[in-house]
């Protein structure tokens, strides 16, 4: 299948309706947390607390149409490999959060926020770990009910442990620790999207 027709296919009919939810939870974050004339550690909570939900919301469900045994089987007798198509999933999913994180903080600025590129950076990359915990599970537990369930989790630890989770940690912005760390964090989100392909890869040929 040509990859036109596969981003289409998968755009409109298994990415659409996670999309709309991600930008549901962007207009809702301003109903929870404040977004007018804040200082740049205080613009830092909505990003870091609420929005960063877009990324579990967006990539958790990669693995959500091969869910139902006998569409995997379609897909795999298809000439264009199955982790392909996850794997283009993955770049328009973190393409789309990028944008989400963007337009949001661009929001902030027109409300007089001290915001500058690093919350955007700040922003992405705790809605990228997140979301990359909830899809590293669903893929390895073929479960995207466990992926969901598994970034439930990672936040709840994140107030719990506050920040003994070091450079895991998604309110570090917030919390003024080290903005390096969350150049670190992207890093280590793709790596683990890396190896979760990989592993994904020995189990099909096996």
């Amino acid at each position: 299948m040509p990859f036109g027709k596969i981003l289409y296919v998968n755009l409109r009919h298994n990415f659409l309706i996670h999309f709309i939810l991600a930008v549901l939870v962007a207009l809702l974050t301003p109903v929870v947390f404040s977004i007018n004339a804040l200082d740049s550690r205080a613009s830092a909570q909505p990003l870091e607390m609420l929005l960063s939900f877009t990324g579990a919301i967006i990539l958790t469900p990669v693995f959500l149409p091969e869910q139902n045994p006998e569409i995997r089987d379609v897909i795999r007798s298809r000439k264009t490999d199955y982790l392909t198509v996850c794997i283009i999933r993955v770049v328009y999913s973190v393409v789309a959060l990028a944008m989400i994180t963007g337009i949001f903080v661009l929001v902030m600025r027109r409300n007089e926020c001290d915001v500058t590129y690093r919350h955007i950076v700040g922003g992405f990359a705790s809605a990228l770990f997140m979301g990359t915990v909830g899809f590293t599970v669903a893929g390895l537990s073929n479960s995207v009910s466990a992926g969901y369930m598994a970034s439930m989790v990672y936040y709840a630890s994140n107030i719990g442990l506050k920040d003994k989770l070091g450079i895991c940690y998604l309110f570090s912005m917030y919390s003024g620790e080290k903005f390096s760390d969350k150049y670190l964090l992207i890093l280590i989100s793709f790596l683990i999207i890396s190896i979760v392909f990989f592993l994904l890869k020995k189990y099909e040929k096996s």
